[in-house]
């Protein structure tokens, strides 16, 4: 899973025409043809290979990200054009561009996590380990989303195979984490997370002997 690096030395923009920061944008469900002006609104006036906004949304990559992307066949993704721009609002002669998602996975199934212990501040509480994707759905692209669930509710999680990781190690891509699927656990009461008798059975007996 691709994960902001929650750094404050980089350059955070902010899309101040929230209109122009809708998901459906980054997911390419809504195409966008005009060119997005994305102004410095945090952290330092670094410009590092991936700009993270505080519009949550957006996920702006550099020229030199794109042209990886292409001398390695990277599949999965698209762009939209936009434009970067300082505190004052002067424009900075730097090509970015706006990441599309556009490969596909299952949404989130969660009756295939295991239970665990795992920790909420400074309490231990139960979590799902494990992000599983319905069906076993995912249709081979490098760069990808989880489709709508069946009430029609997307998401932004985005995922990556270990082509995308290595090359962004190796390249030294800096500004971005990722989280290794397999581990990924999340709080269940925290988030409401619908479990099977199987499960609950299983978190019971863990919460017993903890």
């Amino acid at each position: 899973m691709i994960r902001e690096a929650f750094s404050n030395r980089p350059f955070r923009g902010v899309v101040e025409n929230y209109d122009l920061a809708e998901p459906e944008i980054s997911r390419g469900d809504k195409l966008m043809a005009e060119t997005i002006p994305v102004k410095h609104s945090m952290g330092g006036n670094i410009l590092y290979d991936i700009i993270w906004t505080t519009n949550a949304f957006p996920l702006i990559v550099s020229e030199r990200v794109i042209e990886l992307f292409k001398a390695n066949g990277i599949t999965g993704w698209n762009t939209y054009n936009v434009e970067i721009r300082s505190k004052k609002n002067e424009l900075i002669d730097q090509k970015y561009f706006g990441l599309i998602i556009t490969g596909r996975c299952g949404y989130r199934d969660y009756s295939k996590s295991s239970i665990v212990l795992d920790k909420i501040g400074i309490y231990t509480e139960p979590h799902v380990k494990g992000f599983y994707f319905k069906n076993d759905y995912w249709d081979g692209s490098d760069l990808f989303m989880c489709n709508p669930d069946e009430n029609g509710n997307s998401t932004m999680h985005r995922f990556c195979t270990d082509k995308v990781l290595d090359l962004f190690n190796k390249e030294k891509i800096k500004n971005i984490d990722f989280e290794n699927l397999n581990e990924s656990t999340l709080a269940i009461a925290l988030y409401e997370v619908p479990l099977n008798s199987k499960q609950k059975s299983e978190m019971e007996k863990l919460k017993a002997s903890s």
